[in-house]
């Protein structure tokens, strides 16, 4: 009789054991081979000093499927000794290699990832015409500009990635007004650009941020005549 609670025990333990695994498992998104990454422990600001970081702890490893790892992740504390951070890294995201800056890496379209067929051109703006500061890289924009000389605004590009953001670090005057002003670079094609430039001297700029998943829209140029219609 003992040894026969004994074998039951053993089942039932070794039932525990694999349901225990499979929820595991489950838990980390499937069954394949894992890589082991670094994460980040805590948010990570453009520009910080990783080997400070390192020193601190702000960084662990962590083992995800093959299938959920990021392009050029990183792997070992090694590459980032010696480096900053080019841009934001958030806490539990996995560090990339495009986010660090004198990596050797050859990134497609250089350290801003323009796209192809675009270039990267950069708008000095007040944080009233960056929808108060909250527009972030990664982010879609609508660029507005008004013309004083035809008293209209229109809708001089439906919808343009945001590349970089500089956040304001003092007073200036360009761009016609005074005050902090943010650097934005944008994503724009050849045709695009020169309408950017041109609105940027001739009139002024404002930009509207697109919800995630929404396409920006062409409107037709409003003006005081369409105002008070």
């Amino acid at each position: 009789m003992g040894l026969v609670i004994a074998g039951v025990l053993a089942v039932v333990a070794t039932l525990a054991v694999l349901a225990y695994v499979r929820g595991v498992e489950e838990s980390s998104g499937g069954t394949g081979p894992r890589v082991e990454v670094i994460v980040a422990k805590e948010d990570i600001l453009a520009g910080a000093n990783l080997d400070e970081l390192i020193q601190s702890g702000a960084f662990t490893t962590e083992l995800v499927p093959e299938d959920a790892l990021v392009d050029e992740a990183v792997t070992s504390l090694s590459q980032l000794e010696g480096r900053s951070a080019s841009a934001a890294i958030l806490a539990g995201e996995q560090v990339t290699l495009a986010r660090i800056q004198g990596t050797d890496v050859a990134l497609p379209g250089g350290a801003l990832g323009i796209p192809e067929g675009f270039q990267a051109v950069t708008l000095p703006l007040e944080a009233s015409r960056v929808v108060g500061g909250a527009v972030v890289r990664g982010d879609r924009v609508t660029v507005y500009a008004t013309f004083d000389k035809t008293d209209t605004t229109v809708t001089l590009v439906p919808e343009a990635q945001v590349l970089r953001v500089n956040e304001p670090a003092g007073d200036g005057g360009l761009g016609g007004g005074a005050g902090a002003e943010t650097l934005i670079t944008l994503a724009l094609s050849a045709e695009d650009a020169q309408k950017a430039v041109f609105a940027f001297e001739q009139g002024s700029v404002w930009l509207g941020l697109l919800p995630p998943g929404q396409s920006g829209v062409q409107r037709p140029p409003v003006n005081v005549a369409a105002v008070l219609r």
